[in-house]
């Protein structure tokens, strides 16, 4: 019933625009006609030939190309965008919203309001900076070959013991590694709170992840870690002394149990990350120039080259190694966090980049036959686990690249 809703009024709302064609008195059916491609496409509904109509409209002359994309650019939704829907009573409250607010009358802004509430209830979406898409119609069949070597991640990871044994962790084993430790399902546990002795050595665990894995850890003073590909963590079998240290290389989630006697901290790269208990995320990947800091939950200090700042939740700490400069800005974490909770998302990413995430998860590499292509922005949010085959697809559906893939290697042209 909602989507039904939601689509009557996605044809209102585009029915407040004239599209204007040369020829007058072929105007009102030219308008319905071009305004149906256009709802469609952003449906992920419109078909080849379809597709091709709509593009050789928008290529016409520069009038129609600057309609179509404020009528679907993320430009105009991306403010009140909601990537999640939290809870079934935030979602009432957004519907709430669409019935009341979508009029033609209004005035644009208004008229917005509701598009970009009614944005939550699309299902798992890819925003090809121009392009709205479903993830989840059944039957869906991609137009990109995907073979099977391309696939999403799962848990697995490498426990790399202080003699330099090494025990290899996957999703379903579980095993005893160690007195204290165990692993069952998808997560290394230390169980064994007990603190070391002060003043004694601190005997160390390396638990990496290689690329296209994730793993949850938790330590011994019961603070869950979440990994992400391609990421290490080095740690205390037990913690001894005034702090409970970590040190980390890659990208983490920290969820950290309080305890004002012994704060916990995280070095990466550069960068130390002061907390007593809260919730927050690090990324600090080898070749990359920013050590991000994203506060979820609670208060962190975090100092680098004899800078210190303080967040607060919503709040994060971009450390640039080429610079050394140490800035905080308000940012949207679910962008920089989603991860954890099975999402990857994107805003306004140049598609290098989102490649280049999207392969560190799927492994998969890129090349690409012209570098322009590479800084095509696009605003992506899909689950870790869809198919990478209707990601492509959909990104594809923008009209301005096309890919191919062989085995687990893809060409962007």
């Amino acid at each position: 019933m909602k989507k039904s809703v939601f689509w009557y009024y996605t044809k209102r709302y585009f029915a407040c625009f004239s599209i204007k064609p040369k020829n007058k008195s072929m105007q009102i059916r030219d308008d319905d006609r071009i305004k149906r491609l256009i709802l469609n496409h952003v449906k992920g509904e419109l078909d080849d030939a379809g597709e091709r109509e709509l593009r050789a409209w928008r290529e016409a002359n520069e009038e129609h190309e600057e309609m179509f994309q404020r009528l679907v650019s993320m430009r105009n939704l991306e403010e009140g965008f909601r990537r999640f829907v939290k809870s079934p009573e935030a979602e009432n409250w957004a519907w709430e919203r669409i019935l009341n607010r979508t009029t033609c009358g209004e005035r644009r802004a208004r008229r917005l309001s509701w598009i970009r509430y009614a944005a939550m209830f699309a299902l798992p979406l890819v925003i090809g900076g121009i392009v709205y898409f479903s993830l989840n119609r059944e039957g869906e069949k991609a137009q990109v070959a995907v073979v099977a070597e391309i696939t999403p991640g799962k848990a697995k990871a490498e426990l790399i013991l202080p003699g330099g044994d090494k025990v290899l962790l996957t999703d379903g084993a579980n095993r005893t590694v160690g007195n204290g430790v165990s692993n069952a399902g998808d997560t290394l546990r230390y169980e064994d709170a007990e603190e070391g002795q002060p003043g004694g050595a601190e005997e160390y665990h390396l638990l990496r992840i290689p690329r296209g894995g994730e793993y949850t850890l938790v330590l011994a003073d019961g603070t869950t870690v979440y990994l992400n590909a391609e990421s290490e963590l080095r740690y205390p079998v037990k913690f001894s002394g005034e702090r409970r240290k970590v040190y980390l290389r890659g990208e983490a989630y920290f969820d950290v149990v309080r305890d004002e006697q012994k704060p916990f901290t995280v070095e990466a790269r550069g960068v130390e990350v002061l907390v007593l208990g809260t919730s927050f995320g690090v990324r600090a990947y080898e070749g990359e120039e920013n050590v991000l800091t994203t506060l979820v939950q609670g208060r962190v200090d975090v100092s680098a080259e004899g800078q210190r700042v303080k967040l607060i939740p919503g709040q994060q700490a971009d450390f640039n190694r080429e610079s050394d400069r140490l800035t905080v800005a308000e940012v949207d974490v679910e962008l920089y966090v989603g991860w954890k909770d099975g999402r990857l998302v994107f805003d306004n990413q140049p598609l290098s980049a989102i490649l280049d995430e999207l392969g560190r998860w799927y492994s998969f590499d890129v090349t690409y036959a012209n570098e322009e292509l590479k800084r095509i922005p696009y605003s992506v949010n899909i689950k870790k686990h869809e198919d990478i085959a209707h990601v492509l697809k959909f990104i594809e559906r923008t009209g301005k690249v096309k890919f191919e893939i062989n085995k687990n290697k893809i060409v962007v042209k």
